[in-house]
């Protein structure tokens, strides 16, 4: 092996070491950013967490007399950690994690009103030192994102892997990174979204059986786990699944694998999303509203729709709607993201267009169908987070270019890269004076007098520092990998190109062109 060649590869073998530690710091400074109790409704996941395997002395017990009763008794920094929840000047220190004893909860997942899977998994963490619990639970969850983001990316065919990426880094600042490292099931549900479709797609336009099998693997786990978190992410790990098979069905493909795997993920998400009662919501919306909205309230319900796209940028504040960060958070978040989604489909196929059309169409109708079920106005009820799987997965189907790589080049992709950046560090810094002293005040050192902190873990500046540095490197790193793959893609794609016949089916022709590039990549990869 020549030199250079040996050079290249120990380059390469770092980044892929490098970009997921610099993924999993950003998010463990994100899981370090907040107080126990700072995701929405954590007074009713949490409880749930401790009760997720069961009554268990000590952390999920039945009170006396109330047999059937979905009140239950955990530990009490449990039931009082959301005493700073909707009061943006009141710092973390009203919670006294060392409160003894139990304390009543008047609502916990014990009636199956969410899936079982994720409270189950994270109640492994739960311990009597609630706040060690918490924090372990938000690296565990930081760390399953990044290593099944990271399995995905090394399996899928090289041409899919920037739509991974992109799809998940344009539409995860600040909203996206304050839930992955967080205790709330939704967690599970962006994270199904960015890698089911993908997984099962790649695996039908794989060049090997092993990436196949590995792929529609991967596909089927990425639906287990946001269909066990929410009963809406069960329909979109479908939906994921439908796409996947509509962009990558192809005649002369062996489709045995993935077609198995794709009936495998529409079993277990049925299965899931009818073992929660929360699934009544699709047809019978959300209580607690008006009656019937008017002909006119309906139309502002379609106009005001992308309010709830933007919220994911930080329109809507962080947390409980109590973290507000500055405009320009979500001017410039949002601004990538119409960048990232037009520019994807420059030149798209006929497939990937419809594709894309249908996930933008879902981003309106589901939230609207919802809203209008539940006679609620845009602003009650639904959430961006509940929206933000079908952003990413839009996102994703827009950037599914065989010429993706070769595609995002250049300044802007440079100056949407510096713009994410800016938008973490900017939100990232929000959130930790969130805590600290409360919005109230402000300062460049969000730890300048602090009346709350971890008592374990590095300063408020310092975990400002790290996930700042973390992210603007990750991007760093990720725009330099898609230069050096778009400098091969660009010669292997024109030499497949070039052998191929012209064919009236503009979509037919295309997948024999990335037929060819597969083979192209897997002739090199047996040669090394």
């Amino acid at each position: 092996m020549s030199p250079s060649r040996s050079r290249s590869r120990s380059v390469r073998l770092a980044a892929v070491i490098a970009i997921p530690l610099l993924a999993v710091l950003t998010l463990f400074s994100w899981s370090f950013s907040s107080a126990v109790g700072s995701s929405p409704d954590d007074d009713f996941h949490l409880a749930s967490i401790w009760c997720g395997l069961g009554d268990r002395p000590g952390l999920c017990e039945e009170p006396g007399g109330t047999t059937g009763s979905v009140e239950r008794m955990v530990p009490a920094p449990v039931a009082q950690a959301i005493c700073a929840a909707q009061h943006a000047d009141v710092s973390g220190s009203c919670w006294n994690g060392n409160a003894p004893g139990l304390a009543l909860v008047k609502r916990a997942n014990v009636d199956h009103l969410y899936p079982p899977v994720f409270y189950g998994a994270m109640s492994v963490f739960a311990s009597k030192d609630v706040a060690a619990s918490v924090i372990a639970m938000r690296l565990a969850n930081s760390v399953i994102a990044v290593g099944l983001i990271t399995a995905v990316f090394l399996f899928l065919p090289r041409r899919l892997r920037p739509a991974l990426t992109i799809s998940v880094l344009a539409a995860s600042v600040p909203l996206g990174l304050f839930v992955f490292a967080s205790t709330n099931p939704s967690s599970w549900a962006l994270l199904s979204a960015a890698t089911v479709w993908v997984s099962l797609y790649g695996a039908l336009i794989a060049p090997t059986r092993r990436q196949s099998i590995v792929l529609t693997s991967l596909a089927v786990l990425a639906a287990v786990l946001g269909a066990g978190a929410r009963a809406d992410a069960a329909l979109f790990a479908v939906f994921g699944a439908m796409i996947a098979l509509w962009l990558g069905l192809r005649r002369g493909r062996g489709l045995l694998v993935p077609l198995v795997g794709g009936a495998a993920i529409l079993v277990i998400s049925v299965a899931l999303y009818f073992s929660a009662t929360q699934s009544s919501a699709a047809t019978g919306g959300l209580g607690g509203y008006g009656a019937r909205l008017s002909g006119g309230e309906l139309v502002r319900n379609v106009l005001d729709i992308p309010s709830l796209w933007i919220g994911i940028f930080g329109y809507w504040p962080l947390g409980w709607f109590d973290t507000g960060v500055p405009s320009v958070v979500w001017v410039l978040g949002s601004a990538v993201f119409g960048f990232v989604l037009l520019a994807g489909l420059h030149g798209a196929t006929r497939r990937r267009v419809v594709a894309s059309l249908a996930a933008l169409a879902a981003m309106w109708f589901v939230p609207f169908y919802i809203l209008w079920q539940s006679g609620a106005h845009v602003g009650e009820g639904v959430q961006p987070r509940y929206i933000m799987p079908l952003m990413i997965i839009a996102l994703g189907v827009s950037a599914a270019s065989e010429r993706t790589a070769t595609l995002w080049r250049g300044w802007p992709l440079i100056v949407a890269a510096a713009a994410l950046a800016l938008t973490n560090a900017v939100s990232l810094h929000i959130n930790i004076q969130r805590y600290t002293t409360g919005l109230d005040k402000t300062s460049l050192d969000p730890g300048s007098h602090a009346e709350w902190w971890w008592g374990w873990a590095p300063s408020p500046m310092g975990v400002w520092l790290i996930g700042s540095v973390a992210f603007a490197l990750l991007l760093a790193g990720l725009l330099w990998a898609n230069r050096q793959y778009g400098d091969e893609a660009e010669t292997e794609v024109a030499d497949a190109g070039a052998s191929s016949a012209p064919a009236a089916d503009a979509d037919y022709e295309s997948s024999k062109t990335e037929d060819q590039v597969s083979a192209l990549e897997s002739d090199r990869a047996s040669a090394r």
